[in-house]
């Protein structure tokens, strides 16, 4: 039994894809095809994603290392975080 994916591109990116799968000698349908099986077999995606972290994500990344050198106290579980927020306080 087969089953369709359908997408929505846009009109360039489809003409450059098409163009560049021709040249490999694959159609869409046989590059996803190939995506897919791929995707299933290493569990993942075959490339990696990436996102330039955000300002206030670089900001919270910084005050973090900056209180892990200042040798703040760590927390082995949750039940010690919280009771560290509570001053050991229930």
């Amino acid at each position: 039994m087969e089953a369709y994916i359908r997408t929505r591109v846009d009109t360039v990116l489809k003409s450059q894809f098409e163009t560049i799968l021709q040249d490999c000698g694959l159609s869409v349908s046989a590059a996803l095809r190939l995506f897919a099986e791929n995707v299933v077999r290493n569990e993942g995606l075959p490339f990696e994603i990436t996102r330039k972290p955000s300002a206030r994500l670089r900001e919270s990344m910084r005050q973090t290392e900056e209180l892990m050198t200042q040798g703040r106290p760590g927390f082995e579980n949750v039940g010690e975080l919280i009771a560290g927020m509570n001053n050991g306080e229930q």
